[in-house]
Protein backbone atom coordinates (compact mmCIF):
# COMPACT_ATOMS: atom_id res chain seq x y z
CA UNK A 1 0.00 0.00 0.00
CA UNK A 2 2.95 2.30 0.40
CA UNK A 3 3.37 2.00 -3.38
CA UNK A 4 -0.14 3.40 -3.88
CA UNK A 5 1.07 6.69 -2.42
CA UNK A 6 4.25 6.65 -4.50
CA UNK A 7 2.21 6.09 -7.64
CA UNK A 8 -0.24 8.76 -6.57
CA UNK A 9 2.49 11.36 -6.20
CA UNK A 10 3.72 10.61 -9.70
CA UNK A 11 0.23 10.61 -11.13
CA UNK A 12 -0.60 13.99 -9.63
CA UNK A 13 1.86 15.86 -11.86
CA UNK A 14 -0.62 16.31 -14.72
CA UNK A 15 -3.60 16.10 -12.38
CA UNK A 16 -2.54 19.13 -10.35
CA UNK A 17 -2.41 21.20 -13.51
CA UNK A 18 -5.99 20.17 -14.29
CA UNK A 19 -7.12 20.78 -10.68
CA UNK A 20 -8.73 17.36 -10.42
CA UNK A 21 -8.07 14.10 -8.62
CA UNK A 22 -7.68 10.57 -10.01
CA UNK A 23 -10.87 8.80 -11.04
CA UNK A 24 -12.83 6.61 -8.65
CA UNK A 25 -13.08 2.88 -9.10
CA UNK A 26 -16.23 1.63 -10.84
CA UNK A 27 -19.16 1.48 -8.43
CA UNK A 28 -19.41 -2.30 -8.77
CA UNK A 29 -15.80 -2.69 -7.62
CA UNK A 30 -16.65 -1.03 -4.31
CA UNK A 31 -19.59 -3.31 -3.52
CA UNK A 32 -18.82 -6.10 -1.05
CA UNK A 33 -21.14 -8.30 0.99
CA UNK A 34 -20.37 -8.45 4.71
CA UNK A 35 -19.57 -11.93 6.04
CA UNK A 36 -21.17 -12.18 9.53
CA UNK A 37 -18.97 -15.13 10.57
CA UNK A 38 -15.80 -13.20 9.81
CA UNK A 39 -17.11 -10.10 11.56
CA UNK A 40 -17.87 -12.17 14.67
CA UNK A 41 -14.40 -13.69 14.56
CA UNK A 42 -12.79 -10.26 14.31
CA UNK A 43 -14.81 -8.87 17.22
CA UNK A 44 -13.78 -11.85 19.36
CA UNK A 45 -10.06 -11.41 18.62
CA UNK A 46 -9.26 -7.76 19.33
CA UNK A 47 -5.69 -7.27 20.57
CA UNK A 48 -5.40 -3.45 20.44
CA UNK A 49 -8.21 -0.96 20.87
CA UNK A 50 -8.83 2.65 21.75
CA UNK A 51 -9.80 6.08 20.48
CA UNK A 52 -8.06 6.98 17.25
CA UNK A 53 -5.94 9.57 19.07
CA UNK A 54 -4.84 7.06 21.74
CA UNK A 55 -3.94 5.87 24.27
CA UNK A 56 -4.66 2.26 23.37
CA UNK A 57 -5.43 -0.86 25.35
CA UNK A 58 -2.91 -3.57 24.46
CA UNK A 59 -3.90 -7.22 24.72
CA UNK A 60 -1.29 -8.73 22.45
CA UNK A 61 -0.69 -12.50 22.59
CA UNK A 62 2.18 -13.45 24.88
CA UNK A 63 4.04 -14.85 21.88
CA UNK A 64 4.21 -11.35 20.38
CA UNK A 65 6.50 -10.26 23.18
CA UNK A 66 8.93 -13.06 22.34
CA UNK A 67 9.30 -12.04 18.68
CA UNK A 68 12.73 -11.18 17.32
CA UNK A 69 11.21 -8.74 14.82
CA UNK A 70 8.05 -6.70 15.41
CA UNK A 71 6.87 -4.62 12.44
CA UNK A 72 3.93 -2.27 12.07
CA UNK A 73 2.92 -1.22 8.57
CA UNK A 74 1.10 2.04 7.86
CA UNK A 75 -0.09 4.26 5.06
CA UNK A 76 2.25 7.21 5.61
CA UNK A 77 0.85 10.62 6.40
CA UNK A 78 -1.88 9.70 8.90
CA UNK A 79 -1.82 10.69 12.58
CA UNK A 80 -3.01 7.57 14.40
CA UNK A 81 -0.12 5.24 13.44
CA UNK A 82 2.36 7.66 14.99
CA UNK A 83 0.53 7.45 18.33
CA UNK A 84 0.36 3.65 18.24
CA UNK A 85 4.00 3.45 17.21
CA UNK A 86 5.21 5.36 20.27
CA UNK A 87 2.99 3.40 22.64
CA UNK A 88 4.07 0.02 21.25
CA UNK A 89 7.74 1.02 21.39
CA UNK A 90 7.33 2.18 24.99
CA UNK A 91 5.49 -1.00 25.98
CA UNK A 92 8.03 -3.31 24.35
CA UNK A 93 10.83 -1.41 26.05
CA UNK A 94 9.08 -1.69 29.41
CA UNK A 95 8.03 -5.30 29.10
CA UNK A 96 10.96 -7.01 27.36
CA UNK A 97 13.68 -4.35 27.39
CA UNK A 98 13.51 -3.79 23.62
CA UNK A 99 15.79 -0.89 22.69
CA UNK A 100 16.38 -1.23 18.96
CA UNK A 101 14.15 0.82 16.67
CA UNK A 102 14.49 -0.44 13.10
CA UNK A 103 13.51 2.63 11.10
CA UNK A 104 12.55 3.40 7.51
CA UNK A 105 15.58 5.69 7.24
CA UNK A 106 19.14 5.29 5.99
CA UNK A 107 22.26 4.82 8.15
CA UNK A 108 23.32 8.50 8.00
CA UNK A 109 19.85 9.68 9.01
CA UNK A 110 19.88 7.18 11.88
CA UNK A 111 23.22 8.51 13.10
CA UNK A 112 21.76 12.03 13.19
CA UNK A 113 18.71 10.81 15.10
CA UNK A 114 20.89 8.98 17.62
CA UNK A 115 23.06 12.04 18.10
CA UNK A 116 19.93 14.03 18.82
CA UNK A 117 18.78 11.42 21.34
CA UNK A 118 22.07 11.92 23.19
CA UNK A 119 22.57 15.69 22.91
CA UNK A 120 19.11 17.14 22.30
CA UNK A 121 20.58 19.31 19.55
CA UNK A 122 17.60 20.20 17.33
CA UNK A 123 19.98 20.95 14.45
CA UNK A 124 20.44 17.22 13.90
CA UNK A 125 16.67 16.70 13.68
CA UNK A 126 16.27 19.71 11.41
CA UNK A 127 18.97 18.45 9.02
CA UNK A 128 17.13 15.18 8.46
CA UNK A 129 13.65 16.65 8.27
CA UNK A 130 14.74 19.41 5.89
CA UNK A 131 14.89 16.79 3.14
CA UNK A 132 11.41 15.48 3.85
CA UNK A 133 9.79 18.89 4.23
CA UNK A 134 7.71 19.51 1.06
CA UNK A 135 9.08 16.26 -0.39
CA UNK A 136 7.77 13.24 1.54
CA UNK A 137 5.07 12.17 3.96
CA UNK A 138 7.74 11.70 6.63
CA UNK A 139 8.00 15.50 6.66
CA UNK A 140 5.30 15.95 9.28
CA UNK A 141 5.11 17.42 12.75
CA UNK A 142 3.97 14.20 14.43
CA UNK A 143 6.98 12.16 13.29
CA UNK A 144 9.34 14.90 14.44
CA UNK A 145 7.59 15.18 17.79
CA UNK A 146 7.76 11.41 18.16
CA UNK A 147 11.55 11.48 17.90
CA UNK A 148 11.55 14.13 20.62
CA UNK A 149 9.35 11.88 22.77
CA UNK A 150 11.77 8.98 22.28
CA UNK A 151 14.51 11.24 23.64
CA UNK A 152 12.30 12.13 26.62
CA UNK A 153 11.67 8.42 27.21
CA UNK A 154 15.41 7.72 27.09
CA UNK A 155 16.08 10.43 29.64
CA UNK A 156 13.99 8.46 32.14
CA UNK A 157 15.63 5.09 31.36
CA UNK A 158 18.87 3.54 32.59
CA UNK A 159 21.64 3.52 29.98
CA UNK A 160 21.19 -0.16 29.17
CA UNK A 161 17.54 0.24 28.20
CA UNK A 162 17.75 3.40 26.12
CA UNK A 163 16.41 3.23 22.57
CA UNK A 164 18.50 3.83 19.49
CA UNK A 165 17.60 4.08 15.83
CA UNK A 166 18.96 1.73 13.17
CA UNK A 167 18.78 2.90 9.55
CA UNK A 168 18.63 0.06 7.02
CA UNK A 169 16.88 1.76 4.12
CA UNK A 170 18.38 2.95 0.84
CA UNK A 171 20.07 6.36 0.89
CA UNK A 172 17.23 8.86 0.94
CA UNK A 173 19.14 12.13 0.73
CA UNK A 174 22.47 12.08 -1.08
CA UNK A 175 23.63 15.55 0.14
CA UNK A 176 23.43 14.28 3.73
CA UNK A 177 25.71 11.40 2.73
CA UNK A 178 28.09 13.91 1.13
CA UNK A 179 28.24 15.72 4.48
CA UNK A 180 29.01 12.46 6.28
CA UNK A 181 31.74 11.43 3.83
CA UNK A 182 33.39 14.86 4.04
CA UNK A 183 33.44 14.70 7.84
CA UNK A 184 34.89 11.19 7.59
CA UNK A 185 37.89 12.46 5.62
CA UNK A 186 36.83 11.78 2.03
CA UNK A 187 36.68 14.33 -0.77
CA UNK A 188 33.32 13.62 -2.46
CA UNK A 189 32.34 15.55 -5.55
CA UNK A 190 28.76 16.74 -5.07
CA UNK A 191 28.44 17.84 -8.69
CA UNK A 192 29.61 14.47 -9.98
CA UNK A 193 27.13 12.73 -7.73
CA UNK A 194 24.30 14.94 -8.93
CA UNK A 195 25.27 14.30 -12.55
CA UNK A 196 25.40 10.51 -12.13
CA UNK A 197 22.71 9.14 -14.46
CA UNK A 198 21.47 6.21 -12.33
CA UNK A 199 21.16 5.15 -8.72
CA UNK A 200 23.76 2.47 -9.43
CA UNK A 201 26.19 5.11 -10.68
CA UNK A 202 25.59 7.22 -7.56
CA UNK A 203 26.15 4.21 -5.33
CA UNK A 204 29.37 3.27 -7.14
CA UNK A 205 30.74 6.81 -6.68
CA UNK A 206 29.77 6.84 -3.01
CA UNK A 207 31.45 3.46 -2.44
CA UNK A 208 34.67 4.84 -3.93
CA UNK A 209 34.59 7.84 -1.59
CA UNK A 210 33.69 5.65 1.37
CA UNK A 211 36.74 3.47 0.72
CA UNK A 212 38.92 6.61 0.60
CA UNK A 213 37.63 7.91 3.94
CA UNK A 214 39.21 7.04 7.26
CA UNK A 215 36.81 8.30 9.91
CA UNK A 216 33.22 8.33 10.97
CA UNK A 217 31.26 6.02 13.21
CA UNK A 218 32.34 2.43 12.37
CA UNK A 219 28.79 1.06 12.67
CA UNK A 220 27.53 3.64 10.19
CA UNK A 221 30.49 2.95 7.88
CA UNK A 222 29.73 -0.76 7.79
CA UNK A 223 26.02 -0.18 7.25
CA UNK A 224 26.73 2.24 4.42
CA UNK A 225 29.05 -0.21 2.72
CA UNK A 226 26.36 -2.91 2.79
CA UNK A 227 23.56 -0.61 1.66
CA UNK A 228 25.50 1.07 -1.14
CA UNK A 229 26.83 -2.25 -2.44
CA UNK A 230 23.30 -3.64 -2.53
CA UNK A 231 21.93 -0.45 -4.08
CA UNK A 232 24.33 -0.85 -6.95
CA UNK A 233 22.87 -4.29 -7.65
CA UNK A 234 19.35 -4.68 -6.21
CA UNK A 235 15.97 -3.14 -5.56
CA UNK A 236 14.87 -1.33 -2.43
CA UNK A 237 13.51 -4.41 -0.63
CA UNK A 238 16.82 -6.22 -1.10
CA UNK A 239 18.66 -3.17 0.29
CA UNK A 240 16.47 -3.11 3.39
CA UNK A 241 16.85 -6.84 3.96
CA UNK A 242 20.62 -6.71 3.45
CA UNK A 243 20.83 -3.90 6.01
CA UNK A 244 18.89 -5.89 8.59
CA UNK A 245 20.80 -9.09 7.86
CA UNK A 246 24.09 -7.24 8.35
CA UNK A 247 23.00 -5.83 11.71
CA UNK A 248 22.05 -9.29 12.92
CA UNK A 249 25.03 -11.26 11.61
CA UNK A 250 27.65 -8.61 12.42
CA UNK A 251 26.58 -8.56 16.06
CA UNK A 252 25.61 -4.87 15.98
CA UNK A 253 22.05 -6.01 16.65
CA UNK A 254 22.67 -9.72 17.00
CA UNK A 255 19.79 -11.71 18.44
CA UNK A 256 18.22 -8.77 20.25
CA UNK A 257 14.59 -8.06 19.33
CA UNK A 258 13.93 -5.10 17.05
CA UNK A 259 10.82 -3.06 16.35
CA UNK A 260 9.88 -0.65 13.59
CA UNK A 261 7.16 1.32 11.80
CA UNK A 262 7.22 0.92 8.00
CA UNK A 263 5.03 1.34 4.97
CA UNK A 264 2.49 -1.49 4.72
CA UNK A 265 4.09 -3.16 1.71
CA UNK A 266 7.39 -3.74 3.56
CA UNK A 267 5.75 -5.76 6.36
CA UNK A 268 3.87 -8.26 4.17
CA UNK A 269 5.25 -11.77 4.65
CA UNK A 270 4.40 -13.17 1.20
CA UNK A 271 5.18 -11.85 -2.27
CA UNK A 272 2.91 -9.49 -4.19
CA UNK A 273 3.19 -8.45 -7.84
CA UNK A 274 6.34 -10.50 -8.27
CA UNK A 275 8.21 -8.63 -5.55
CA UNK A 276 9.23 -10.00 -2.16
CA UNK A 277 8.80 -7.35 0.56
CA UNK A 278 11.31 -6.93 3.37
CA UNK A 279 9.34 -9.13 5.81
CA UNK A 280 8.97 -11.84 3.16
CA UNK A 281 12.74 -11.92 2.72
CA UNK A 282 13.19 -12.23 6.47
CA UNK A 283 10.64 -15.05 6.56
CA UNK A 284 12.52 -16.89 3.80
CA UNK A 285 15.93 -16.40 5.43
CA UNK A 286 17.88 -18.32 8.07
CA UNK A 287 17.91 -15.38 10.48
CA UNK A 288 16.52 -15.85 14.01
CA UNK A 289 13.50 -13.69 13.14
CA UNK A 290 12.47 -15.96 10.27
CA UNK A 291 10.18 -17.95 12.54
CA UNK A 292 9.80 -15.26 15.20
CA UNK A 293 8.19 -12.23 13.57
CA UNK A 294 5.07 -10.19 14.29
CA UNK A 295 3.47 -8.06 11.60
CA UNK A 296 0.59 -5.62 11.95
CA UNK A 297 -0.81 -3.88 8.87
CA UNK A 298 -2.80 -0.71 9.57
CA UNK A 299 -5.43 0.22 6.99
CA UNK A 300 -7.46 3.41 6.80
CA UNK A 301 -11.20 3.99 6.82
CA UNK A 302 -12.81 7.44 7.04
CA UNK A 303 -9.35 8.97 7.44
CA UNK A 304 -7.20 11.67 5.88
CA UNK A 305 -3.55 11.60 4.86
CA UNK A 306 -0.76 13.99 4.02
CA UNK A 307 0.23 13.81 0.36
CA UNK A 308 3.18 15.68 -1.22
CA UNK A 309 1.69 16.53 -4.60
CA UNK A 310 3.70 18.06 -7.46
CA UNK A 311 2.05 21.15 -8.93
CA UNK A 312 3.19 23.78 -11.47
CA UNK A 313 4.21 25.95 -8.49
CA UNK A 314 6.19 23.16 -6.82
CA UNK A 315 5.39 20.33 -4.42
CA UNK A 316 2.43 21.10 -2.17
CA UNK A 317 1.63 19.21 1.02
CA UNK A 318 -2.06 18.37 0.70
CA UNK A 319 -4.66 16.97 3.10
CA UNK A 320 -6.47 14.24 1.18
CA UNK A 321 -9.57 12.26 2.09
CA UNK A 322 -9.94 9.93 -0.90
CA UNK A 323 -7.40 7.21 -0.13
CA UNK A 324 -9.14 4.87 2.30
CA UNK A 325 -9.16 1.13 1.69
CA UNK A 326 -12.85 0.91 0.85
CA UNK A 327 -12.93 3.58 -1.84
CA UNK A 328 -13.31 5.62 -3.82
CA UNK A 329 -9.85 5.04 -5.35
CA UNK A 330 -8.63 2.00 -3.40
CA UNK A 331 -10.56 -1.18 -2.60
CA UNK A 332 -9.11 -3.95 -0.47
CA UNK A 333 -10.86 -7.32 -0.37
CA UNK A 334 -12.39 -7.77 3.08
CA UNK A 335 -12.67 -4.08 3.93
CA UNK A 336 -16.46 -4.37 4.38
CA UNK A 337 -15.93 -6.87 7.20
CA UNK A 338 -13.36 -4.58 8.81
CA UNK A 339 -15.81 -1.69 8.75
CA UNK A 340 -18.58 -3.84 10.22
CA UNK A 341 -16.29 -5.00 13.04
CA UNK A 342 -15.16 -1.51 14.11
CA UNK A 343 -16.62 1.78 15.30
CA UNK A 344 -16.00 5.36 14.15
CA UNK A 345 -13.01 7.29 15.51
CA UNK A 346 -11.23 4.19 16.77
CA UNK A 347 -8.09 2.17 16.20
CA UNK A 348 -8.57 -1.58 16.45
CA UNK A 349 -6.11 -4.41 15.78
CA UNK A 350 -7.32 -7.96 15.20
CA UNK A 351 -5.42 -11.23 15.57
CA UNK A 352 -5.94 -13.14 12.33
CA UNK A 353 -4.06 -16.26 13.40
CA UNK A 354 -6.02 -17.54 16.40
CA UNK A 355 -7.30 -21.15 16.32
CA UNK A 356 -10.27 -21.56 14.02
CA UNK A 357 -9.52 -18.39 12.09
CA UNK A 358 -11.50 -18.01 8.85
CA UNK A 359 -8.49 -16.07 7.56
CA UNK A 360 -6.37 -19.21 7.42
CA UNK A 361 -7.89 -19.71 3.96
CA UNK A 362 -8.89 -17.26 1.28
CA UNK A 363 -7.18 -14.12 -0.07
CA UNK A 364 -8.80 -11.51 2.21
CA UNK A 365 -6.75 -8.30 2.55
CA UNK A 366 -4.13 -9.39 0.02
CA UNK A 367 -6.00 -8.30 -3.12
CA UNK A 368 -6.30 -4.57 -3.73
CA UNK A 369 -7.71 -2.66 -6.68
CA UNK A 370 -6.75 0.96 -7.22
CA UNK A 371 -6.82 3.78 -9.74
CA UNK A 372 -3.74 5.51 -8.28
CA UNK A 373 -1.13 2.85 -8.96
CA UNK A 374 -0.57 -0.85 -9.42
CA UNK A 375 -3.16 -3.29 -8.13
CA UNK A 376 -2.02 -5.72 -5.45
CA UNK A 377 -2.11 -9.25 -6.86
CA UNK A 378 -0.79 -12.09 -4.65
CA UNK A 379 1.89 -14.18 -6.30
CA UNK A 380 0.17 -17.25 -4.85
CA UNK A 381 -3.57 -16.86 -5.45
CA UNK A 382 -4.29 -19.63 -2.93
CA UNK A 383 -2.29 -18.06 -0.08
CA UNK A 384 -4.52 -17.05 2.86
CA UNK A 385 -4.49 -13.72 4.65
CA UNK A 386 -2.39 -15.25 7.43
CA UNK A 387 0.41 -15.91 4.94
CA UNK A 388 0.80 -12.14 4.60
CA UNK A 389 0.36 -10.93 8.16
CA UNK A 390 -0.67 -12.14 11.58
CA UNK A 391 -2.63 -9.06 12.58
CA UNK A 392 -4.53 -6.30 10.83
CA UNK A 393 -5.43 -2.94 12.28
CA UNK A 394 -8.23 -0.60 11.26
CA UNK A 395 -7.78 3.15 11.69
CA UNK A 396 -11.14 4.92 11.49
CA UNK A 397 -11.42 8.67 11.51
CA UNK A 398 -7.75 9.60 11.81
CA UNK A 399 -6.71 13.10 10.89
CA UNK A 400 -3.64 13.69 8.75
CA UNK A 401 -0.15 14.13 10.14
CA UNK A 402 0.26 17.90 9.57
CA UNK A 403 3.22 19.03 7.47
CA UNK A 404 6.18 20.82 8.97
Amino acid sequence: MRHFITALILSLVPIAARAQIPPALPAEALVEVVDPAKVNYLKAHVVVSGPVTGPFTLRLPNAAYRARLFLVGESHGSAAPQALDLQLLTELNRRVGLRDYLAEIDPVQAERFNRYLTTGDEADLDRVFAHWDHAAQWGNTLFKDKVRKVRALNQALPAGKRIRFWGIDAIQYWPLLIDWLTAAGAAPDAKALEAAPTEKAKADLALTWLAASNGGDPITRAALRVGLTQRAAGNRESIIFAGYEHLVTSGALGDRPAYGLWGVFHVLQSSVNGNAPFATRVRQSKLPAAQSMVGIALVLLDSTVLIPAPTPEGVKMMRMTQFNTDGPMIKMDGSADLRAATTPNSLTVFNLAAPGSPYASGPDFARVQTTVGQNFVPDDPKAPATAYLGMIGVVRGSDWAPPL
